[in-house]
């Protein structure tokens, strides 16, 4: 245990650990609830939330923060499954509520002060934000890798729209944006967000090397076009190297709405609480 931390930290920890089942048990009610009131596809296996709290129990009852060394579920299980981001997103958020309202309904019982409660709030939050990180990448990964082995049979596969939740999407550009590849992927995503109704599109610029002035235009005339469209564009995924190279290039990205990564990209959303 570190030796700032309270002895009643560390109690509230250990009794955490001992009443999993019950925590588990109520965030799964809510989860239930949340999937039903949202229609989302019900798609967490029944561990989930196991596998959150017992992390957060242990790193509470430490008073550091500890991140799992073993394997946590991951969108692997899930194949077959059309697994909505969002549905996961959600059911960490309820599995933090619900750990956090087991320790006010506790506060008494263990003299938990104000002190102990931002202690607790400082090795929660980074855990949270960890399986956020962990899933939000699993998600992506399983989706990419599912269409990387046909990604040059077919132009539409060149530019997959991945699906996060019923509003939000994913595309993920790789390789240069040449006026070719321009108008597809301007046909696919303006095609895509009418047929499934997408409300806000990340561009995903993390397999772009270089943004030259002539591929800047054809982004512009992309994020133009679909605004027009009532879609709003988010661009992710621009490494400093390529922000370097287009302020090189005297050319302004500040009319785009840009965040470093795709975590980012969905706390802006509201899909994530930051």
């Amino acid at each position: 245990m570190s030796e700032n931390i309270s002895h009643t930290v560390q109690s509230i920890g250990q009794s955490i650990l001992q009443n999993i089942d019950q925590i588990a048990a109520n965030a799964r009610h809510h989860i239930e609830i949340s999937i039903k009131e949202q229609s989302l596809p019900s798609i967490v296996p029944y561990t989930f939330t196991e596998q959150i709290i017992v992390p957060l129990g242990e790193s509470i009852e430490a008073g550091e923060v500890s991140y799992p060394t073993e394997q946590i579920s991951s969108f692997k299980e899930m194949d077959a499954i059309p697994a909505y981001l969002d549905t996961v997103l959600m059911s960490i958020s309820v599995v933090k509520k619900s750990l956090l309202r087991y320790i006010e309904e506790n506060q008494q019982t263990f003299s938990l002060t104000v002190s102990d409660i931002i202690i607790i709030t400082k090795i929660v939050d980074p855990l949270i934000d960890y399986f956020i990180h962990h899933f939000t990448e699993s998600y992506l990964t399983q989706k990419t890798n599912s269409l990387r082995s046909e990604y040059y049979q077919d132009d539409a596969l060149s530019v997959p729209i991945i699906k996060l939740s019923s509003r939000v999407a994913i595309c993920p550009i790789i390789g240069e944006i040449d006026e070719k590849r321009a108008n597809l992927i301007l046909e696919r995503t303006l095609m895509e967000s009418s047929a499934k109704k997408i409300r806000s599109l990340i561009l995903d610029l993390s397999g772009v090397a270089t943004l030259d002035t002539m591929m800047t235009q054809h982004l512009f005339k992309i994020v133009d076009s679909l605004e027009v469209m009532g879609v709003d564009i988010i661009v992710t995924g621009v490494s400093s190297e390529v922000a370097i190279g287009v302020v090189s290039l005297g050319l302004d990205l500040q009319s785009l709405t840009i965040k470093q990564n795709l975590e980012g990209a969905l706390k802006s959303l509201g899909m994530v609480e930051g």
